[in-house]
């Protein structure tokens, strides 16, 4: 049996088509799709609906699913049995039932290394299909991703909260955007099915020729003036692929067509909310390539427009007028940027590596060079808060800590590097004056009253059996 598949309609009103496996569409899903384009870039709806899919076409064939009568649209408690069934046998997750800090019993969803799906993307998927659903009137029950006792739970969490601070203060919280009271510090949720939170750990690369290897790739393997454009903003700017590819002359004619870019942040919705920084050469690269009727853009543009045309549009216009357009004039995606030309110019350069991972350098070479050219600490603090605004996060301190965390690492394997070198000029100097015995040299013991031999094993690893 086929299974639900998602088909690409640019050309028509609706963006995207869900058909059922019998060919048929699938009006609720469908519409669901077309709907996510309101609120997500057009490249991230196939991530969300895929995920839905997957689980859609494995509960048709799926034994204990199909006995027990359990399908997406059905009852709340068989919806989650449903899902249950696919997170643990499908995905290979490890699931706990168990109460949260609130008293609502949920189940916690922990990926494996066997897991190889996106779990969160797949619950906060689910939960806007059925909120989608249940408003359009497809759905005639209470969503299933939410808890039936949440929003009780939470009002009297609440109001215990406002009662403290009226006994305290003789008065109700103010909002915490007034910033008289500090933050409650209560965060509900009324997710049923909650993720394992898991550190994030970044990677880091020090080398400095990183952006120059990669370059140096892309021209052997034929990149030209666009690829260019694109991995140079990547490197100098810290962006994500999505906000480099997706700029429009709009973008860059708010700052003069100069080294600054309006950009969308992750979570903005298309809004431009925050800057990309380029270099100058980069900005006569970028010209290079909008006027070049051989390697640029003008050879591919429908309305052949040049940089001096730009000053005559209108802002709507230029809103329509991508910076960076495929051989057939349409927009440059994400996708086609990494598959056929990241991708294979770095394989063929034996480097495995995704343009991501230029982000990371970016941040990994921003904290260096704070941290060396920092006049004192409340300067270093300052300008790590620069560069949390200028990246845009939400989670600036947590992002800046999961660096560091790995940075130390790093800096501590360079330390340890060292006392080999140092392990291995004694191993040779031993070698040289073989007559050197242990009876030659006269060992110091060292006291170990200050801690017991049971605790100096504990914390040497040597009370294992292993």
């Amino acid at each position: 049996m086929s299974g639900y598949k998602l088909v690409s309609t640019p050309g028509l009103r609706w963006r995207f088509q869900v058909a059922r496996p019998d060919g048929l569409p699938d009006i609720g899903l469908t519409l669901f799709a077309n709907d996510l384009v309101k609120s997500l870039s057009e490249s991230s709806v196939p991530m969300y609906i895929r995920e839905i899919l997957a689980l859609a076409t494995w509960a048709l064939v799926d034994a204990t699913v199909v006995k027990q009568g359990w399908n997406l649209f059905g009852p709340p408690q068989g919806v989650r049995n449903l899902l249950r069934e696919y997170l643990t046998v499908a995905t290979q997750c490890k699931l706990a039932n168990r109460a949260d800090l609130a008293g609502l019993k949920v189940t916690y969803v922990n990926a494996t290394t066997g897991t190889h799906i996106n779990v969160r993307t797949l619950l906060s998927a689910l939960k806007r299909l059925y909120e989608f659903l249940i408003t359009s009137g497809l759905y005639p029950h209470r969503n299933p991703m939410i808890h039936e006792d949440a929003g009780k739970v939470g009002a009297e969490l609440w109001e215990k909260y406002r009662q403290a601070v009226r006994a305290m203060r003789g008065r109700d919280p103010m909002p915490a955007a007034s910033g008289v009271d500090e933050r409650s510090g209560i965060r509900l949720s009324e997710n049923y099915f909650r993720c394992v939170e898991r550190e994030w750990v970044p990677q880091t690369i020090d080398d400095r020729d990183f952006p120059n290897l990669v370059y140096t790739a892309g021209k052997r393997f034929g990149w030209g003036l666009r690829e260019l454009c694109v991995a140079r903003t990547l490197f100098e700017s810290g962006a994500r692929i999505s906000e480099v590819v997706g700029l429009t002359a709009l973008d860059w004619s708010r700052r003069g067509f100069r080294n600054l870019l309006d950009a969308p942040n992750k979570g903005s919705r298309g809004l431009r909310t925050k800057t990309l920084v380029i270099s100058n050469p980069t900005v006569r690269l970028y010209r290079r390539y909008f006027d070049d009727d051989a390697d640029g853009r003008c050879a591919y543009d429908p309305k052949q427009l040049r940089i001096g045309d730009l000053v005559t549009l209108t802002p709507p216009l230029l809103a329509e007028t991508h910076l960076f357009l495929t051989e057939r004039g349409t927009p440059l995606s994400v996708r086609l940027f990494r598959e056929e030309y990241w991708k294979p110019a770095l394989e063929a350069a034996g480097m495995d590596v995704d343009p991501h991972q230029s982000r990371h350098w970016f941040v990994t070479n921003a904290l260096r060079n704070i941290d060396r050219t920092a006049k004192d600490q409340p300067d270093r603090v300052r300008r790590r808060q620069e560069l949390i605004q200028y990246m845009g996060w939400l989670s600036g301190e947590r992002t800046l800590q999961a660096y560091d965390h790995v940075q130390r690492a790093v800096d501590f394997r360079v330390q340890l590097q060292a006392v080999h070198n140092e392990m291995q000029k004694r191993e040779r100097s031993v070698r040289v004056n073989p007559g050197l015995s242990p009876q030659d040299r006269r060992v110091e013991r060292t006291s170990v009253s200050s801690v017991g031999r049971e605790d100096l094993a504990f914390l040497l690893g040597d009370d294992d059996d292993d």
